[in-house]
């Protein structure tokens, strides 16, 4: 892992990027007074878009917890926000996960959620470019997603992504409702990553969700 100064220096956050509509966004960290601006972004997702969330964001306190405990070098949240007057409306979210010690700290995982009315006009494709450029501060080779089997959205935005099944966990979830489900792991290289989003040239859905 690199040294840990260079990854936390955030001096250039907020970033300001226009999309194709002509929307003006900003990416900064997640801070810990977002709790409310995150929770209302979770909650305006409809319900088969939370289908296949790892977490329940329609309970406050997830989102009261993880803005609670933010730990940027093990957890790094991204957000895309618009200005509403003196208001910012989160739009997009997006997590780097990366371990501190041990023999995967060259292996992170990425998940990133957008609100439907900000997808295909370039803000996937910023926000991923984010994380990709703070995996490679933190020494990343490797990007891991962990997706339920059914999820086929996720897994085919993935398989365009270059990402390969490498395993199948067997009834390793566990829904709102109890049944269990299989997940199957997908792994890309990261030098392999932005190669196929420039090669795909379009703003394509990165549907990994936390």
């Amino acid at each position: 892992m690199k040294d840990s100064k260079h990854m936390m220096d955030f001096s250039e956050y907020p970033k300001t990027y226009t999309l194709t509509d002509g929307t003006e966004i900003q990416l900064r960290p997640l801070r810990s007074d977002d709790r409310d601006r995150l929770f209302s972004f979770f909650r305006s997702l409809a319900s088969k878009n939370r289908k296949y969330f790892k977490h329940d964001v329609t309970q406050r306190e997830v989102i009261t917890n993880w803005c609670a405990n933010l730990d940027y070098d093990r957890v790094l949240p991204i957000i895309a926000v618009v200005r509403q007057g003196d208001r910012e409306k989160v739009v997009a979210d997006g997590t780097l996960h990366t371990e501190r010690h041990g023999w995967s700290t060259h292996v992170a995982e990425v998940r990133m959620v957008l609100l439907p009315k900000y997808r295909k006009k370039g803000l996937g494709r910023i926000l991923l470019r984010e994380l990709y450029d703070r995996a490679v501060a933190r020494g990343v080779e490797k990007i891991q997603a962990m997706v339920r089997v059914d999820d086929n959205l996720s897994i085919e935005s993935l398989k365009h992504l270059g990402f390969k099944k490498e395993a199948i966990f067997k009834k390793h979830a566990i829904d709102a409702n109890g049944r269990k489900h299989d997940v199957v792991v997908m792994y890309n290289d990261l030098s392999e990553l932005w190669k196929a989003m420039e090669d795909l040239n379009l703003d394509y859905d990165f549907s990994v969700v936390p």
